[in-house]
């Protein structure tokens, strides 16, 4: 046995080890399936296997998990407080543009906007 098939058993243990939650089923078949055709290239040294291999677990593992959407209340909206230490303005991000996502306990945020943009959108329809 190479040093590659004993990397790719180890792998393979390691994979399955790996929680459901983390990877599903498909998404380790996916990763098997390229580490068996990277073991049978012998273009790739066995540093490059090892950093695929990291990378694959990696690229694959990324991803988000939601829990179940909260029940929506459609008569009413929350009232939120402005923390000065957490917003951001246009001229503070003209040094520092770039995408950012932001994570978090975002729902009512995000039911609030969308309020505010279908009340923009009514008054911009009735002009």
């Amino acid at each position: 046995m190479n040093k590659k098939e004993e990397l790719l058993k180890d792998h393979l243990k390691e994979l399955e080890q790996i929680s459901k939650s983390s990877l599903n089923e498909n998404q380790k078949e996916l990763i098997k399936l390229n580490l068996e055709i990277l073991k049978n290239n012998d273009k790739i040294s066995i540093d490059e296997f090892e950093q695929i291999w990291r990378f694959l677990k990696q690229r694959v593992a990324t991803g988000f998990v939601f829990d179940e959407a909260p029940e929506i209340n459609n008569q009413s909206i929350a009232i939120l407080e402005k923390d000065e230490k957490l917003s951001f303005s246009s001229s503070k991000m003209k040094d520092n543009l770039q995408n950012s996502l932001i994570i978090g306990e975002n729902y009512d945020v995000l039911k609030n906007l969308i309020g505010v943009e279908r009340e923009r959108e009514r008054i911009l329809t009735s002009i």
